[in-house]
């Protein structure tokens, strides 16, 4: 399968459905089948089933469930808070309306006077209900001092009020201050490259490019890490989750601590040190495993923290390739360009051989060209 026609496949429809379950089929082993699953989706959803667990698992889960109720609301759509908000109001005044109109039911006061003035219906009841939780202001409908029943409940209704006014517009403000749409303003290369290092510097690496496409809000410490996720056959057939393994794309020397205010390639050296090590183009497509990428940033105009995720597969790393130069300048404008129609496309690097090729590394070389980014 072609570049073309694998980016056409992760981009279309059938290619969509395909990256929500997590299984796709390997187009480096089309003879074997392969079938791999993701642990996370290309978007960043993790992709787990949480099968047979324990009761007291369960209990402990239900428990934290309504413990945590707050953050759960706020992961809901917005139609959900919206219907929560309308109900929250409305089953507040039908629950005060009820009680105001028993009381003025019950109640036995002096002939022509009443504890509710103007309240003989279950419908006056609800709007005096209403008026009162929201201080709106009274027109025929008040209250006397003739029951004590009334007046006390119009004292906890008013603290009732409050108190579901409060948390229903923080929900609101939590939900507008979540920066979930800033984490799918992060992009991602559909396809890893392995290439090397630049021109003059032949040694091996990983590089997947990244890139931020909000012009005005910017990222405040955002850093990059890069893992890989190994499965293999255990004794019984089953295949299982063997570890995760950290991939260094800068952290020891601060080149992980990214600058996004233009599209940036971040670099991975397969050196003595990484899980890529010895592998060779057959031994990556054959592999089991997969690279998850997290990139984490702090949003300078709320201050709150995000984490985006993507992963690549073995067939989604393209061996003797490097990410074709996006950021330009205009010699007539005398102003960098930033194309976004080459920020996938890459282009082939003939000479590249990583089981041939030796370098010798120089301090300066290992100081300015370990994993980071571009």
């Amino acid at each position: 399968m072609s570049l073309a026609e694998e980016l056409e496949r992760l981009s279309g429809e059938n290619g969509a459905k395909k990256e929500l379950n997590g299984w796709r089929l390997s187009s480096s082993a089309p003879e074997l089948g392969v079938q791999r699953a993701r642990l996370v989706s290309k978007d960043g959803k993790t992709l787990l089933n949480n099968i047979q667990i324990p009761e007291r698992f369960r209990q402990a889960y239900k428990w934290r469930y309504c413990r945590n109720w707050f953050h759960l609301i706020i992961e809901c759509n917005w139609r959900s808070i919206c219907i929560l908000f309308l109900l929250g109001f409305i089953v507040s005044w039908t629950i005060f309306a009820l009680i105001y109109y028993v009381i003025s039911k019950l109640k036995t006061v002096k002939k022509d006077e009443s504890c509710i003035a103007n309240v003989d219906t279950f419908i006056s009841a609800f709007l005096f209900s209403m008026e009162s939780q929201h201080t709106i202001g009274y027109g025929l409908r008040y209250m006397t001092d003739l029951c004590p029943p009334a007046y006390l409940t119009l004292c906890v209704q008013c603290v009732v009020g409050v108190f579901l006014q409060t948390i229903l517009a923080g929900i609101v403000i939590a939900k507008i201050l979540r920066p979930k749409k800033r984490r799918q303003e992060m992009r991602f290369s559909r396809m890893a490259v392995i290439g090397p290092l630049d021109e003059h510097d032949k040694r091996p690496t990983l590089m997947i490019r990244l890139a931020d496409i909000q012009e005005k809000l910017f990222l405040a410490e955002s850093h990059v890490r890069l893992y890989m996720a190994c499965s293999k056959i255990n004794s019984r057939g089953d295949r299982e989750l063997i570890g995760v393994k950290d991939m260094n794309v800068g952290y020891d020397s601060g080149w992980d601590r990214v600058l996004l205010l233009w599209p940036i390639i971040v670099r991975h050296v397969i050196n003595e040190d990484s899980p890529l090590y010895g592998m060779s183009r057959d031994n990556i497509a054959k592999a089991d495993f997969e690279l998850i990428m997290t990139v984490e940033g702090i949003v300078e105009a709320t201050g709150m923290t995000f984490q985006a995720r993507t992963s690549f597969l073995p067939d989604e790393i393209l061996w003797g390739y490097k990410f074709k130069p996006m950021v330009l300048m205009n010699e007539k404008l005398s102003k960098y360009e930033v194309h976004y129609s080459l920020f996938d496309q890459t282009e082939r690097v003939c000479d590249f051989d990583a089981q041939t090729i030796e370098t010798e590394e120089t301090e300066d070389d290992h100081h300015h060209n370990a994993s980071g980014f571009l």
